[in-house]
């Protein structure tokens, strides 16, 4: 589609997106890479090792971001461990009007990653962070801020490709 696309021309890697924050922030991002490729399960290492096709995950992001910083990490270990795999990275500014028109949300909450097949047509979603973080009363947990499901975030972004 060629408004993802045009957002896709117009995005930065990872590594243009972590330079581009603040000292702090910056650091925050190096943390949870730490931690992320660490966080990768053999299951999703095998899926990404069998991908027919080419794809991208287009990330609407912003550095200062707290939920940014620990799933952009892993959302670049996953496409970093499949060469079918072009990571791009937006503001948010620049993704809202595309992404609430072709999503259908009133807000773009961040990391709004989508998965873009080879024509760039969306195959599906992650947004903010994994379904395990939120708790039974919609409280965030406390495992999820400290890092502690990044596996989980792996697996929902690894499941929207397709199987082989």
């Amino acid at each position: 589609m060629q408004d993802f696309k045009t957002l896709l021309d117009a995005a930065s890697d990872y590594s243009e997106f972590v330079a581009g924050g603040t000292e702090e922030d910056s650091k925050a991002l190096r943390h949870f890479e730490a931690l992320a490729n660490a966080a990768l399960p053999d299951d999703v290492i095998s899926k990404l090792s069998r991908l027919p096709g080419s794809y991208s995950i287009l990330v609407a992001a912003e550095m200062w971001c707290p939920d940014c910083h620990k799933n952009l990490p892993v959302i670049h270990a996953v496409a970093a461990s499949a060469p079918a795999i072009r990571l791009g990275i937006v503001t948010r500014d620049k993704a809202e009007a595309i992404f609430k028109a072709h999503f259908g949300v009133d807000k773009v909450k961040i990391p709004f990653a989508v998965v873009l097949d080879e024509n760039a047509t969306p195959l599906g979603q992650f947004i903010e962070r994994p379904k395990t973080a939120i708790g039974k009363n919609g409280e965030v947990s406390e495992s999820y801020k400290n890092g502690e499901l990044l596996a989980d975030t792996a697996r929902e972004v690894t499941s929207i490709f397709p199987e082989k």
